[in-house]
């Protein structure tokens, strides 16, 4: 018996036993909500995830050279045709789309921004529009910045901040921010005016699906159906993000 546990501690000490280790390229955008399902999946599992990534650009990258071996990628849906030969056939899975959204600093003022022409007039009154910055990676700040090329707002000035954008506006870098509205709802010190309107056509449609590099693909499955059950909705739709419209 005695030769017995040391072997028996070697086994409880493997990387078996400790469950499997993913790496999730996941940008900004959803990690909010996406680290909290992943807490809970970790302590029913006892597996582990860790996230790497953080804006869309970076995971592009990282998909297309496989730099960073990585087990699970979240990236806008528009993205997967290109990723097609980097991932598990039909392991791609819908996670929702991310509305854009005005975010000010606590206590600023709340335009009315319900229609196409409030809006315009909300910024132009403001003057200026931050957003986070597109010379890092940031899709959304990208976004923002075509947007503020059209016409109709000829003389705000595009404002490219530093990190996330409610983390920006809630520093003072800017009056007025402008983003994924999950970048914002759980920022201190800002708050969310409201949605951009519809006429903008501003939001992004995000998926997930298992890399063929995955040394843990079975795993990563199951990571992947535990973050897109029934269950798991509530916690998207908190975190900022809705259902995909079919």
């Amino acid at each position: 018996m005695r030769r017995l546990l040391p072997a028996i501690l070697l086994l409880l000490l493997s990387p078996a036993a400790r469950g499997a280790e993913l790496t999730v390229y996941s940008p900004g955008i959803v990690n909010k909500p996406l680290t909290q399902l992943a807490q809970a999946w970790e302590a029913e599992t006892g597996n582990k995830v860790t996230f790497a990534g953080f804006n869309v650009g970076r995971i592009r990258t990282a998909v297309a050279t496989d730099t960073v071996p990585a087990d699970v990628v979240v990236a806008p849906t528009g993205d997967f045709k290109d990723f097609a030969p980097k991932l598990v056939q039909g392991s791609q899975r819908p996670l929702g789309r991310i509305p854009f959204a005005l975010v000010v600093k606590a206590g600023g003022p709340h335009p009315d921004i319900s229609s196409k022409e409030k809006f315009v007039a909300a910024i132009k009154q403001a003057g200026v529009l931050g957003f986070a910055n597109p010379a890092v990676g940031s899709l959304t700040g990208g976004m923002v910045e075509e947007m503020l090329k059209r016409p109709e707002f000829a003389g705000v000035e595009p404002r490219p901040v530093k990190g996330l954008i409610g983390e920006a506006i809630a520093r003072g870098d800017a009056p007025f921010g402008g983003g994924a509205i999950t970048e914002e709802i759980h920022v201190k010190d800002a708050e969310v005016v409201g949605p951009f309107p519809d006429d903008f056509g501003l939001h992004v449609d995000v998926s997930a699906a298992v890399l063929k590099v995955s040394a843990h693909a079975s795993e990563a499955e199951a990571f992947l159906r535990y973050v897109t059950r029934p269950e798991a909705a509530k916690v998207w739709t908190d975190g900022g993000v809705v259902e995909t419209p079919r």
